[in-house]
């Protein structure tokens, strides 16, 4: 649709993408391993009902790359002896995720580039056990899923839902 007008360029501050144009293509994220991000960001953007998603050939392309996915730790307590009492070590109980997603959209047709390249970030804090054994190994790690795995993986889902809605806002309602 916007490539057939001869004021197809992107001008700031004139409207809409999706006064100009009807459709989005969104193609696996860079960097999505399990595609959970991607899933994400196309049911967002199929719920605005702002621009109809397409799998290809859509007047626009959404292109986000992830770069950069860190992890740290927030939150401590001290480690306990079997009868309660403390010791002089400091466990991990709370860690952040965080992401940084480059995103940009493309004009289809001509190839310009009307938004972006910008950066998204988003993180999501989490609780988590940690059991040590006698020798500070934890009980979980010797090739079994450990506590703060099944933590971190459970975290993903809101992670990437809290991104997508960042990166769906950036597109339909930056300016």
């Amino acid at each position: 649709m916007g490539c057939t007008l001869k004021s197809c360029q992107y001008q700031f501050g004139r409207g809409e993408l999706s006064e100009r144009y009807r459709t989005i293509a969104i193609p696996y994220a860079e960097g999505d391993k399990e595609g959970g991000l991607t899933a994400e960001v196309i049911r967002r953007m199929s719920e605005t009902g702002a621009l109809r998603y397409v799998s290809s050939g859509g007047d626009l392309t959404l292109t986000i790359k992830l770069i950069e996915l860190r992890d740290e730790n927030i939150g401590f307590r001290y480690d306990r002896k079997k009868q309660g009492e403390l010791k002089k070590t400091i466990i991990p109980t709370e860690s952040r995720l965080s992401v940084v997603a480059e995103v940009s959209v493309v004009e289809a047709c001509s190839g310009q580039v009307i938004r972006g390249p910008t950066r998204i970030k988003t993180s999501v804090d989490f609780d988590h056990d940690y059991y040590s054994s006698y020798r500070g190994i934890n009980v979980f790690s010797l090739g079994q899923l450990n506590d703060y795995d099944a933590a971190h993986d459970a975290v993903m889902y809101p992670l990437n839902r809290h991104l997508a809605e960042r990166i769906v806002d950036y597109v339909i309602n930056s300016w």
